[in-house]
């Protein structure tokens, strides 16, 4: 068990300090962070304003006429909900370029806003630049402004704060008098920097729409697909799950590690299911959301803490279960984590890794093929597993499918927590008997 703990070290040690110490992820991860409130806001009026009601339903009983009249109601209130969800999820893109920007510029030490508004600006007008209309007057187009436009809005907030930064490290820039206030100064020395940027970009442009007839959002998008969609296949599913959980083992906060690079992944992949669910456009990716943590921890914490009650009879698992309950509930798991403790535990680790995999797997073939909805709907990481992924799929076969996974889960826990439960009795029955 040392020689296989001192290996895991090695190996996960370096991918750990890499991830932690990328500016570039970290700036990504800190601005997603900002981004979840649209989203949790957006997914609620995208329910509100499409009600999970099937069109053949009839008004039979109570529920189904509760369910038809909220069907109405959302129809006749669509010009109020819908705007709420296209300026939250189907704006999305536009928060992350600046957001990415602020926080990148702020670990380089330059002008924060300067770097968020010029990449703000530089997105919008290489992906959603204004066109005339002979009846509606200048409008723009926000087909690439959510999830589309993600990644492009990250690259976007990339270049500019390196222009901004290069300008910065040369001393580009144009000065004013000693004499003249900073808040004054500060738009004149970014105006370098910003006319740089924009005239890069908006070269970028032109070339993009004159030899591939689409402007760069388009071209950078369609040049990712086939990355995201790999990235969204099941041997990727399945290998994340496995690095989460090798982490965790290793007592680094998997989640916050890995969500450096899979949060804009699983973001883009909301909006576009949620895109889906309102216009019909597109077509729904399971790796989206919460996937990962509500077919995993979220669903196998709670399982080994019901085999707790089922079995345990060490006073270390008997006090643990009273303590860890409620947090469990509610998703914060960090009581087990480290309180029974499952980091560098491969006696309980090991079938933790076991069910996250094998309910991934699962998830994602029954997503895929259409049998259950996908998630398009983000939630507070403290609703739970259950509810969660019933209320972000809108499709009620999820709660059938969350409890028959977490019945195998419980069976597959159950005789590696008898095990260890026993090996805990014994050594406090040791420690008394001395």
């Amino acid at each position: 068990m040392e020689a296989l703990t001192e290996k895991l070290t090695n190996l996960l040690l370096p991918i750990s300090n890499a991830l932690n110490n990328n500016k570039h992820l970290t700036a990504v991860k800190n601005a997603m962070m900002f981004t979840i409130p649209f989203m949790i806001v957006g997914g609620i009026f995208c329910l509100l304003a499409q009600p999970p009601v099937p069109s053949t339903l009839e008004p039979t009983n109570f529920f189904y006429s509760f369910l038809l009249s909220w069907k109405a109601w959302a129809t006749a209130n669509g010009g109020v909900l819908l705007p709420v969800f296209n300026l939250t999820i189907n704006f999305i893109a536009v928060y992350v370029a600046f957001g990415v920007a602020y926080e990148l510029a702020k670990d380089y030490a330059i002008d924060k806003l300067a770097a968020g508004f010029c990449s703000l600006f530089i997105f919008f007008l290489t992906s959603a630049a204004p066109f005339t209309d002979k009846t509606l007057g200048t409008i723009i187009s926000c087909g690439n402004l959510g999830g589309v436009g993600m990644f492009y809005a990250i690259i976007v907030a990339f270049v500019v704060c390196e222009i901004y930064r290069f300008c910065k490290v040369k001393n580009f820039k144009i000065k004013l008098p000693e004499q003249v206030p900073p808040n004054v100064s500060a738009p004149f020395e970014a105006l370098i920097p910003f006319t740089i940027s924009t005239l890069l970009f908006l070269v970028l442009n032109i070339i993009s729409l004159n030899v591939m007839d689409s402007n760069l959002c388009k071209l950078i998008y369609a040049i990712i697909q086939p990355l995201l969609s790999a990235s969204g296949s099941l041997p990727s599913v399945i290998m994340i799950s496995i690095l989460l959980s090798l982490f965790w083992f290793m007592g680094i906060h998997g989640n916050n590690l890995v969500g450096s690079v899979l949060t804009p992944i699983t973001t883009a992949n909301l909006a576009i299911n949620a895109q889906f669910i309102m216009t019909g456009q597109g077509s729904p990716t399971p790796l989206a959301g919460a996937f990962m943590t509500i077919f995993g921890n979220w669903m196998s914490y709670p399982a080994m803490m019901l085999v707790f009650f089922l079995v345990a009879k060490s006073a270390q698992l008997k006090s643990l279960r009273k303590l860890a309950l409620v947090p469990d509930l509610f998703n914060i798991n960090e009581p087990l984590t480290f309180g029974v403790p499952i980091v560098m535990n491969v006696l309980l680790a090991l079938p933790i890794m076991i069910c996250n995999v094998i309910m991934c797997t699962a998830a994602y073939l029954l997503m895929d093929s259409g049998i259950v909805g996908s998630i398009y709907i983000s939630l507070p990481f403290t609703c739970p597993g259950i509810l969660n992924l019933f209320l972000s799929t809108g499709d009620v076969k999820t709660i059938f499918m969350w409890l028959i996974m977490f019945a195998v889960d419980v069976v597959i826990l159950f005789p590696f927590v008898k095990m260890y439960d026993k090996q805990l009795l014994k050594e406090e029955n040791a420690s008394i008997d001395e």
